[in-house]
């Protein structure tokens, strides 16, 4: 077996191992809510082509319209710390401190803005493109990640 041949073996492995991700939701068909302004966190894991509703998390609204409500950002703390097993968050917006904060632990935060299913298969794509682009530095990258590790 040739080098690139094993190479695209090991990304196809890769790309279909499980991981989790936080999704923001006010009612679990939409990915329309802030980071900061949401009170409960739906958790789905992924698996290659597959994916599935693991659980809800909540946690305490810490923004209200662009002003953080505790001067020591203990919601942002309790939010991020409520998803920190996750592997990213889909939500439709996250501000630049959270995104530190999360991209510190290694989690990929990603703005969208669209149905939940919908983002879900546009992370499997994204995941799968990072891994071609691991391959083929010179590829360009279709997705847009904004990951601040």
């Amino acid at each position: 077996m040739d080098t690139e041949c094993t190479t695209l073996n090991e990304v196809e492995k890769q790309s279909s191992e499980k991981f989790k991700v936080a999704v923001t939701s006010k009612g679990g068909k939409l990915v329309d809510q802030h980071f900061g302004q949401t009170t409960d966190f739906m958790i789905f894991e992924i698996n290659g082509e597959d994916y599935k509703f693991l659980e809800t998390r909540s946690t305490k609204k810490y923004c209200n319209g662009g002003h953080e409500l505790n001067k020591q950002s203990h919601g942002k703390k309790e939010a991020i710390v409520t998803i920190s097993d996750c592997d990213a968050v889909l939500s439709m917006k996250i501000g630049l401190g959270a995104q530190k904060k999360l991209g510190e632990l290694g989690i990929e935060c990603i703005e969208y803005c669209y149905t939940v299913e919908r983002g879900l298969k546009y992370l499997q794509t994204m995941r799968k493109q990072k891994q071609m682009k691991k391959i083929s530095p010179h590829s360009t990258a279709l997705f847009k990640i904004n990951n601040f590790s």
